[in-house]
């Protein structure tokens, strides 16, 4: 029945069909990503490695240890969240006992209560709530560092923020100024955060661009070396930035 139908048709079921024509591929040149595609299908190929980056320095290399190296916590900001609550349970007072009460007194119920936005918050609620918002906010920024080249303008505003912020919490002397004490915490640790976040993004890139992952490209790209050497060569040369950049943080 098929037999009679390929030969009513004009085709020989013994002769295969000539009239396919594979479709000629487009090259799209997008951000600096070579993408080889036919023109009505999906991708076929992505190189994302861009060898027109320059090759680092080795200024840049140690800028890139040593801001790791201080970038560590320890000082002001590690400091700011106890500072933040001690100013916070003075200037509370007891529930039990009213306003005025000290939250410290000897005969003092434990709890300790601030003015919050009409009424009164428990210290340690208040607490909870500068954690919960720097959280959000970790959760919405940090994908930035992994697009376009602005990383390093943002990491380089982002710093002088942090700094800004913990020198400015040691100021605060005066109970009154818990709120303020808040304030300065939850920006010192949000950008600290951000700061280990687009630090770590610019990673990958510093790390393929040294001067020796550049000979290890090349050799390998002329033959010289199999995959599994140059594979093991690279990561070798991104264990030896990695470890040197955290040495202090050991």
């Amino acid at each position: 029945m098929s037999h009679n139908v390929l030969l009513s048709s004009g085709i020989s079921p013994t002769e295969p069909s000539t009239d396919f024509t594979p479709e000629p591929l487009e090259r799209t040149n997008v951000s600096s990503i070579d993408v080889v595609r036919p023109k009505s299908h999906s991708l076929a190929f992505v190189s994302s490695i861009n060898k027109d980056e320059p090759v680092v320095t080795r200024r840049e290399l140690w800028s890139y240890y040593l801001y790791y190296n201080g970038d560590n916590g320890v000082g002001p900001n590690g400091f700011s969240m106890t500072l933040f609550q001690s100013l916070a349970f003075t200037a509370g007072f007891d529930p039990v006992k009213g306003p005025g009460s000290s939250c410290s007194a000897a005969d003092a119920s434990g709890q300790c209560v601030v003015p919050w936005a009409g009424g009164t918050k428990a210290v340690s609620s208040v607490v909870l709530i500068a954690n919960g918002v720097m959280t959000l906010i970790f959760t919405t920024i940090g994908s930035a560092a992994d697009y376009g080249t602005f990383g390093r303008w943002l990491l380089f505003v982002i710093t002088c923020i942090c700094w800004a912020a913990q020198f400015a919490s040691m100021s605060l002397t005066k109970p009154s100024r818990w709120p303020l004490a808040m304030a300065l915490y939850m920006i010192g640790f949000i950008s600290y955060g951000a700061t280990l976040v687009f630090y770590a993004a610019l990673f990958p890139r510093l790390a393929r661009n040294t001067a020796r992952a550049r000979v290890i490209r090349e050799r390998y790209e002329s033959g010289e070396i199999s995959q599994e050497d140059f594979e093991r060569e690279e990561s070798l040369e991104k264990n030896r930035i990695s470890n040197i950049s955290t040495v202090g943080k050991a």
